[in-house]
């Protein structure tokens, strides 16, 4: 991510620490890559290392820690991806679902880094931005 972004996640999480999750290890990050089975995009990464997880803008990025304002049933990357696998969602098996969205759509990160939504209302999957840092500047500016 650029210094730009990392500097407003910064200040959004000291001025709001309920929204953050807290900083871990790479090790504990790995960890939870490899049990979903996706490599993680390299922004994506950073973002776990630094802040474990969070709440930016109107939507959690789930991770590998919880942020006290976080639902106590989705946080975790790991256990979210599961269960949207698990229900058969397409194509999430493809996907890191980093955040799902207020209707309770999962939002992923491809192998690629492109962020997708699969919308079941509107029965399609689309871009919701190109990379993860670009998905988080869009939260950010809401």
């Amino acid at each position: 991510m650029t210094p730009e972004t990392i500097a407003r996640l910064d200040e959004l999480f000291a001025s709001m620490p309920v929204l953050l999750g807290g900083a871990r290890s790479r090790e504990e990050v790995d960890d939870a890559q490899e049990r979903v089975g996706v490599r993680f995009d390299p922004d994506y990464r950073e973002f776990l290392v630094r802040y474990g997880g969070g709440i930016v803008g109107s939507l959690p990025i789930l991770g590998v820690s919880r942020a006290e304002a976080m639902s106590k049933d989705e946080w975790s990357v790991v256990a979210v991806t599961a269960r949207f696998r698990a229900d058969g969602w397409t194509p999430t098996e493809r996907w890191v679902v980093v955040s799902v969205d207020l209707a309770g759509n999962p939002v992923g990160v491809d192998s690629e880094g492109t962020v997708w939504i699969s919308d079941h209302d509107a029965g399609e999957v689309r871009v919701v931005a190109t990379t993860f840092e670009g998905f988080i500047v869009q939260l950010l500016d809401e």
